[in-house]
């Protein structure tokens, strides 16, 4: 087996006469102009080499970029859950589609004239959030790819994976496993004494962790990071990426968590190459330069930071839909008890739009950002993505998977109470208006015992709590941890007093 790293979740197998190219993604952005690719793509190994099978894991663009799939030869077959219910949008670009059913392993046969006296196996084994793994077997070598698959799961499915895998094969030679943030959360949040680089370091620590606690249970040979070769060009997102990438590596803290496993576990770069066992070329992650990027980047920085004018068409379409989907979660919206007034804001444009909640009334207004005041929140996109937002099934995740607008707390309070999930349930494509309101809604009983669950460690971790993730400067919330003995068993749990902060408002 021959394993080449093209870059971010593209990885190329060849094996038994047979190649499988999975989630391709190199020719331009996804998500609008936001996440771009870099380390730059390793793409000579694919110039001339027929492509059999291309695995797409998930629906995310940054996984199945419709750009990237239109370069390659249609001769190849597409493989995908039948569970994602992909196949039609795939086969409008031209691609013979094999639908696998969850959990069965399928046989691949070579295109060319070739045989092999043994087969490739694969199995697509579909998980959490509509994301999918693959494991490929041939000749006794196994190589999982489990992409964004489990490294954001919660703790139960990654249990219930690893012990699944590690039932289905006796040993797995190879695992390729996500640890990128993969999110706007918690970087596109601006709150008054906010760390935001030590912010974005927690938030990507704790994937790290997860990195390390996958690679642990399943003890393969050799263990990769991967999917995570993401830039964020604009303006006012540049700081994130030295941030995010270079404070802390998961390999580095695999070695240092658990010196005593044989797994070897390499910061593969784009280039990166093994065969059989062994590493025939060795590519590793460098830290991440801003100078370089700006170097190497420039034409992408510049498109990145393109922003058209408002056009009336565009505005007369966002506001009507923004007043479709408020009068469908209006119920929801007022089931918050503080009144508010949040200011949406559009670079490149002086209309913004007031979402007002006064106790039993709610409305919309369209205004200049100049007649604007005493707003608790601002949120600021462009007009063309809110637009994709609102007209397409799932559009919202150039939103809230990319980075597509930044929210903006004028107090630590505002903050405190989530008054950006209003804004997010207004602007979904489709609002649920059914969920439960959030904890700072709740009665003091309630608060009182959902704080009791989460000092004994019986609460999963609320990945989108604001205050949690975010590192504070303040003089009351300097602290950043503290350890509480459990009141029943051993052991300690972190427990931030920003968490309780929020929940004692």
């Amino acid at each position: 087996m021959k394993i080449t790293f093209i870059s971010h979740a593209s990885i190329l197998i060849e094996a038994g006469g047979i190649t499988v190219l999975s989630d391709p993604w190199w020719r331009g952005p996804c998500f609008g102009a936001q996440w771009w690719t870099y380390p730059l793509p390793y793409t000579k190994a694919i110039e001339g080499q027929r492509i059999d099978y291309i695995y797409i894991s998930h629906g995310h663009h940054d996984h199945f970029h419709p750009g990237t799939l239109a370069t390659l030869a249609k001769t190849a077959k597409i493989l995908v859950s039948s569970s994602l219910k992909l196949a039609p949008d795939i086969r409008k670009l031209g691609f013979e589609t094999i639908e696998v059913e969850p959990d069965t392993c399928i046989q691949l046969d070579s295109q060319t004239s070739t045989s092999s006296a043994k087969s490739v196996n694969v199995r697509i084994m579909p998980t959490h959030g509509d994301d999918t793994l693959m494991v490929l077997e041939y000749a006794g070598e196994v190589c999982a790819n489990l992409n964004d698959a489990l490294h954001s799961a919660p703790a139960r499915i990654q249990s219930n994976f690893i012990r699944r895998l590690k039932s289905l094969y006796k040993k797995i030679d190879y695992v390729f496993c996500g640890y990128g943030t993969a999110s706007h959360f918690p970087n596109c949040y601006v709150i008054p004494g906010k760390n935001r680089e030590a912010s974005a370091a927690r938030r990507q620590s704790y994937f790290n962790h997860q990195w390390v606690k996958l690679i642990k249970g399943l003890q393969p040979l050799y263990a990769f990071p991967f999917a995570a070769d993401v830039v964020l060009l604009q303006d006012e997102l540049f700081w994130t990426n030295e941030a995010t990438h270079n404070p802390e590596r998961p390999t580095n803290l695999f070695q240092k968590e658990c010196p005593n496993l044989s797994t070897q576990v390499i910061d593969i770069a784009p280039g990166f190459q093994i065969i059989d066992r062994q590493v025939s070329t060795m590519v590793v992650r460098q830290p991440l330069k801003i100078e370089e990027i700006r170097k190497v980047m420039s034409e992408q920085i510049e498109r990145a930071n393109e922003v058209g004018r408002d056009n009336d068409v565009i505005i007369s379409e966002v506001i009507q839909a923004l007043e479709t989907n408020l009068s469908s979660c209006r119920d929801y919206l007022l089931t918050l008890i503080e009144d508010y007034r949040i200011e949406l804001r559009f670079l490149n444009s002086q209309t913004s739009l007031v979402l007002h909640k006064q106790g039993d009334k709610i409305s919309l207004q369209k205004t200049v950002r100049s007649d604007v005041a005493n707003v608790e929140m601002t949120y600021t996109t462009r007009w063309a993505y809110l637009r994709w937002a609102l007209r397409r099934p799932f559009g919202d995740e150039i939103l809230f998977v990319g980075s597509g607008g930044i929210f903006e707390y004028s107090t630590q309070k505002g903050a405190a109470r989530n008054l950006h999930r209003e804004v997010i349930a207004l602007i979904k494509n489709l609002p649920q208006t059914n969920r439960p309101r959030e904890l700072n809604q709740l009665s003091i009983l309630s608060k009182a015992k959902h704080l009791v669950k989460f000092i004994l460690g019986r609460k999963e971790n609320d990945l989108y709590d604001l205050m949690a993730w975010s590192v504070l400067n303040t003089s009351h919330l300097k602290i950043q941890s503290l350890y509480i003995k459990r009141a029943c068993g051993s052991g300690t749990i972190k427990f931030h007093p920003a968490k309780l902060y929020y929940l004692l408002l």
